[in-house]
């Protein structure tokens, strides 16, 4: 059993919430193998924690950027065995958090039952270096047995919280929730969005108003520009996640490697500078 928890660590420090955090997010093994795992060692000194997709059929909160990023990965040759193989990899020099976004079908495979089938995924992501996972279409209302899983090893299950989610459901979610909460930040898929919507706004505020324990906001899904991610800090946000922007720029450049690292590193340079 691996008791440590990397991103219960970062969180842990009194001060951690005088902080302002930055998650990108890439899915893994896009554009290919070897590529992904240097572009994570060029862009690990300017984020805090990282998030992965693993690739899968039919994702359904993702858009068309992140949908063509899935695409690329299985071409790749791309599996969740070999995805967890590269995060391993990724580990040999990564050091801070590691967040999988997945959906409930690919953890509830492999066994007799769907318990057995959690325990040996989870037990398998942990082994990886896996830190946290967001389950993207488990609700907080079937999350017994994910929730019972990830605490025997030691992951923290990310809920999503929407603008539409009630008061009721969100107190079930901040009872339950460890590590941080994911904030989707409007209504639809993900996307690069050009402005920030008064909605953001007040979801923060409620999501705030009605936290017990010290947990950060992570906001994801819309932001795409440095302007969009030092105002959402100034408007609560402790953590800001950015996906669909990332992978723009790995499609602008698929033809030129060097080139789709330099504008990574400078597009995440950016944001850590307007955020910190």
């Amino acid at each position: 059993m691996n008791h440590t928890n990397r991103i219960l660590d970062l969180f842990n420090d009194k001060n951690a919430l005088e902080e302002k955090y930055f998650m990108p997010f890439l899915v893994c093994g896009d554009p290919s193998i070897e590529q992904f795992i240097s572009m994570i060692e060029k862009i690990d000194p300017y984020i805090d924690i990282l998030e992965l997709g693993i690739p899968f059929s039919d994702p359904i909160a993702d858009g068309p950027t992140v949908q063509e990023a899935n695409m690329r990965a299985f071409e790749a040759g791309i599996n969740t065995k070999v995805a967890l193989d590269t995060i391993k990899k990724i580990r040999t020099f990564f050091q801070k958090p590691i967040v999988i976004l997945t959906y409930y079908n690919i953890l509830i495979q492999g066994s007799e039952t769907i318990e057995s089938s959690l325990d040996n995924t989870l037990r398998r992501f942990k082994e990886s270096g896996i830190d946290g996972i967001v389950i993207a279409d488990l609700p907080i209302e079937e999350a017994g047995l994910a929730l019972k899983y990830c605490k025997k090893h030691n992951i923290s299950l990310i809920f999503l919280i929407a603008p539409t989610t009630t008061d009721d459901r969100l107190e079930k979610i901040l009872k339950e929730a460890r590590g941080f909460v994911y904030l989707i930040s409007i209504l639809g898929v993900t996307g690069a969005r050009e402005k920030i919507a008064q909605i953001t706004k007040e979801t923060i505020k409620r999501v705030k108003s009605k936290i017990k324990t010290k947990i950060p906001i992570f906001l994801g899904f819309g932001i795409s520009t440095p302007e969009h991610a030092s105002t959402l800090v100034e408007l609560g946000a402790d953590g800001i996640i950015i996906g669909s922007a990332m992978i723009d720029v790995i499609k602008r450049n698929l033809s030129d490697f060097t080139k789709m690292e330099k504008e990574l590193v400078e597009f995440v340079s950016s944001i850590n500078n307007a955020i910190k």
